[in-house]
């Protein structure tokens, strides 16, 4: 899967609609039936479907949406066209479908890795690693985190490439949390081919068993659900946990069309002390939040 070839032709161009600012309804009408005919294609596609495509065929798919989700719109477009009636109503054939597809991805790194003579040499081989290396650098970079800190990530994946990276890069320790039984299993045989089950321990759990565990730092993934009652989970714990921080990663600007960012709802009672936008072909805004008063 790693010498997946991710040259392809691109749908739009840039020059296509980066005169928004003269004329946003032409842009959105530029853009539109791209956006619409992407949504009709994926909506017959089951799960298995999806599963049953050759790793070639499920990225060059995929890459589709990905174009659509790095064009440089600005917020401002974005927003406008999220708000078109007809793409509004495609957004969760949409959104579900990039779910779909992450978690078969993962599954595919997965038994790439167990695969593997040289797991580290293949993780990096992988043509979405960078995606994962910059986020999180810029993460770090942010925010110092100390190999004293201890981090408990929900929803990990079945390949939690943050988890390897910051121990790998930075020396910190951490617990991944995922709710799927057969997910959290794959999860640790990953980490145990790195070499790494000392530093990151992997529990079939989610955010209603945090106050059980050893942490100062909660990172809450971006496809991580129910988004309201993780956060409230977090609320909770934290009021005893004076220290303790939290990092989230949600969808902004055009990456939204990927997932539903996380709502100011989602998130009463935190503040937000900082936040990343993403940078290159990045998909996360990356927040850090804390209690408020």
């Amino acid at each position: 899967m790693h010498d997946i070839n991710y040259s392809h032709k691109h749908e739009l161009d840039e020059h296509d609609f980066s005169g928004c600012c003269k004329d946003c309804h032409t842009s959105v009408v530029i853009i539109k039936p791209h956006i619409m005919a992407f949504a009709a294609r994926i909506k017959h596609y089951t799960r298995e479907m999806l599963a049953a495509l050759k790793p070639d065929e499920l990225y060059r798919l995929y890459q589709i949406l990905d174009d659509f989700a790095h064009m440089d719109t600005g917020t401002h477009l974005a927003g406008l066209i999220f708000e078109e009636p007809d793409i509004n109503k495609a957004l969760p054939t949409i959104r579900s479908y990039y779910s779909i597809f992450f978690d078969i991805h993962e599954e595919y790194l997965a038994q790439e890795l167990l695969k593997s003579g040289n797991p580290w040499e293949t993780l990096k081989a992988f043509p979405l690693y960078s995606r994962y290396d910059t986020l999180i650098r810029n993460q770090i970079k942010a925010r110092h985190i100390t190999n004293n800190s201890r981090l408990v990530f929900i929803g990990c994946g079945a390949v939690p490439v943050s988890l390897i990276l910051l121990s790998r890069l930075y020396g910190i320790r951490s617990i991944g949390l995922d709710a799927s039984k057969e997910t959290a299993k794959l999860s640790t045989k990953v980490i145990q081919s790195f070499g790494l089950e000392k530093e990151v321990e992997i529990i079939h759990s989610d955010d209603l068993d945090l106050e059980k565990l050893d942490w100062d730092i909660a990172l809450v993934a971006a496809l991580a659900e129910p988004k309201a009652r993780i956060f409230k989970s977090l609320s909770r714990v934290l009021k005893k946990k004076k220290k303790a921080f939290i990092i989230f990663r949600t969808y902004t600007g055009m990456r939204a069309v990927l997932y539903e960012p996380v709502r100011p709802s989602d998130i009463k009672g935190f503040k937000i002390v900082k936040e990343i936008l993403p940078t290159g072909l990045v998909n996360n805004t990356t927040v850090f939040a804390e209690l408020e008063g």
